[in-house]
């Protein structure tokens, strides 16, 4: 066993020594193995040394970051830990204390519950305010005390008096017994008092159970009259309840129709705004009209400024110099060409005049190209009146002018438009 460990540890002294590097030279192959020929051995266990030695260091410093990590959580946990004890105190305080007005609020609570439990009771059990019952009641209460009072010191001046007689009645026996010589006479007088007092007693009694028979029917008739006032009230009382009733029935019903009107009012709102905007879109499209107003008017006359033929190939434009009318400025006199300055559509007529001994008319063209043309040929008439109308729908820029037929040729001309309406 000794010399196992002894092994073991030489082993690791050497797998954890540093090796010297050598060459070698190569040697045949043998059986038994030299030092040599374990050299690939030797640097493989070197390198795997090395990498052991590199891990060690990378595991080391983790070790070394997770125990500097391990400090600063345990530093905070410790100060979380003192937190949560002062918020743990302090709520336990206000626990404690919570509980303590608790504790005395309960007396004050189920006080004030049962005021509130009686109030709820008396309210339903009456069904409303009763002041002047509770008045009449009072009232009533207090002529009972009153009368209570009386009768108690009738009975208490009865007690006295049967005492002062039973007393009497001692010293009348206590004077029989001791006078026997008297005895006759004492007991007339004695009777003869008896006799008075019962009937004064009798009398008496008489009349307190008289008063006490007025006081019950007396009684008697106000409980009537108390009933029949509470019966009055629970009429009056039915009858304010129905009218309440039926005033929120009518209430509900106004309010309905309200909303009824509400939601009219609200419908009928909405058509007059859209009215309103539709006549202002009526308006403004009106204005816009009525502000758009394009015409234009001239003539071409034989002069050394303007073009009258005879035509060309090129197709040069007629320009009638001589302008009439030209409101909007569309018209060019100084091009012959219109522009539409707006969208939309527009009138065209144009005139001619020319002589038979030379073709006459014009051709009319939108963008340049031809829309609409008057032609004559030379004959035996001595003059030719050509003329034409158009209606054109044009975008803004779009133009329109007139020229000649090519070899044709007039001394006079008229070349009018204007708008119809826009788009």
């Amino acid at each position: 066993m000794v010399t196992k460990v002894l092994f073991l540890l030489a082993l690791f002294g050497v797998a954890s020594s540093n090796f010297q590097e050598r060459t070698c030279e190569r040697e045949p192959s043998r059986q038994t193995p030299t030092f040599c020929s374990n050299y690939k051995n030797t640097v493989y266990l070197k390198e795997k040394q090395k990498d052991l030695d590199n891990k060690q260091a990378i595991l080391e410093d983790r070790i070394d970051r997770i125990e500097g990590e391990l400090d600063d959580f345990a530093i905070n946990l410790a100060s979380a830990t003192r937190e949560l004890e002062k918020i743990k105190n302090q709520t336990e305080a206000e626990n404690r204390k919570t509980k303590a007005l608790l504790e005395e609020n309960k007396a004050g609570i189920a006080s004030l519950k049962r005021d509130v439990e009686d109030l709820v009771n008396y309210k339903e059990r009456v069904g409303g305010n009763f002041s002047e019952i509770e008045k009449k009641l009072d009232a009533t209460e207090k002529r009972l005390r009153e009368r209570e009072v009386k009768l108690a010191n009738l009975e208490s001046d009865t007690e006295a008096e049967l005492n002062n007689t039973q007393r009497l009645l001692d010293q009348y026996k206590a004077e029989l017994s001791h006078l026997n010589t008297t005895a006759h006479r004492l007991g007339v007088r004695v009777e003869s008092r008896l006799n008075a007092t019962t009937t004064d007693l009798e009398a008496k009694v008489t009349e307190i159970q008289k008063n006490s028979k007025g006081f019950s029917s007396e009684l008697k008739k106000q409980k009537a009259a108390v009933d029949q006032f509470k019966e009055e009230t629970g009429g009056h009382f039915r009858n304010v309840d129905q009218q309440l009733k039926a005033q929120n029935a009518t209430v509900a019903q106004q309010k309905t129709s309200i909303t009824t009107l509400k939601r009219d009012t609200a419908e009928i709102k909405d058509r007059l705004a859209s009215t309103e905007k539709n006549l202002t879109r009526e308006v403004d499209i009106i204005a816009a009209r009525a502000s758009t107003k394009v015409a234009f008017s001239a003539s071409l006359k034989q002069s050394s400024g303007a073009f009258t033929g005879p035509g060309t190939s090129d197709k040069k434009n007629l320009i009638f110099d001589q302008v009439f009318t030209n409101v909007g400025g569309a018209y060019n006199h100084q091009t012959g060409i219109f522009t539409a300055p707006k969208k939309g559509v527009y009138h065209f007529s144009y005139m001619t005049f020319g002589y038979s001994c030379r073709t006459s008319g014009a051709i009319l063209l939108k963008n340049g190209h031809l829309q609409v043309s008057t032609f004559e040929f030379k004959g035996p008439d001595r003059t030719d009146t050509t003329s034409s109308t158009v209606i054109l729908e044009l975008n803004v820029g779009e133009t329109v002018n007139i020229i000649l037929w090519t070899g044709g040729k007039v001394y006079s001309s008229v070349f009018s438009g204007f708008l119809v309406f826009p788009l």
